[in-house]
């Protein structure tokens, strides 16, 4: 099947967003006297959002602080760094170019709300270059659940056969493997664990590599078809 379909996540893939808001995660918890949980609480939730990361902190402070006044803070100080240390990440430009070039339709899936991921696609010059963006405040279940994924998937009438997605975190290898959808995954914070290893298509070091496998996939489904047809013809 033509690959018609390649999917990004933003965080940490497309935006450089993970190491600020590690930074900040690490010196809200010295400010409550809790530097050593700072960092390694961070690395659990990248990926995910939702009750699931007020669960990891309820179980990784133990009554030290409030959960929720920690998140609240966190959430604060990291928008406001956001506003002034945001970048893209290196191979973006390229890679989303080719994509335009090659005539396949571009989307993005990321856990962020709709009103941050917008706001941020459009301040980086991206936001133009997307044929449809979901976000994690429009489905019911976040990554690692599929949910996002087909509804990407469904919105742009393509089957999973016919996508590609690019992911930076275990959550969303795992979303995409559920969705049934072929995924490269560029680590960020995180280096890719055995269980990565064997969902994924590739592991990448940067999306600057990221152009070589789509050509990979379309040299593929040429070689196919012309395989068929030349089948076709000798019979």
């Amino acid at each position: 099947m033509s690959l018609q379909l390649v999917i990004f996540d933003v965080d940490g893939l497309l935006l450089d967003t993970e190491r600020v808001w590690q930074e900040v995660w690490r010196d809200v918890a010295e400010a409550y006297h809790m530097r050593e949980l700072g960092e390694d609480l961070f690395r659990r939730v990248i990926g995910i959002s939702g009750r699931r990361v007020r669960e990891i902190l309820a179980e990784s402070l133990k009554g030290r602080c409030d959960p929720k006044e920690f998140l609240e803070r966190a959430r604060g100080e990291g928008l406001r760094r956001l506003e002034t240390q945001l970048r893209v990440k290196p191979g973006v430009f390229d890679i989303l170019s080719y994509i335009r070039q090659r005539g396949i339709f571009c989307a993005v899936a990321t856990s962020t709300c709709r009103v941050l991921t917008e706001e941020r696609l459009r301040r980086m010059g991206l936001y133009d270059r997307f044929d449809y963006i979901c976000c994690g405040d429009e489905i019911e279940r976040g990554k690692p659940y599929p949910d996002i994924y087909l509804n990407t998937l469904r919105k742009m009438n393509v089957g999973p056969d016919r996508a590609l997605v690019f992911e930076d975190s275990w959550a969303g290898v795992e979303a995409a493997y559920r969705a049934g959808v072929p995924c490269v995954m560029v680590p960020d914070l995180l280096p890719a664990t055995e269980r990565e290893r064997q969902r994924v298509k590739r592991i990448i070091p940067s999306l600057k590599q990221g152009y070589r496998i789509i050509d990979e996939m379309i040299c593929e489904d040429t070689e196919n078809r012309s395989c068929i047809e030349g089948e076709m013809y000798n019979g």
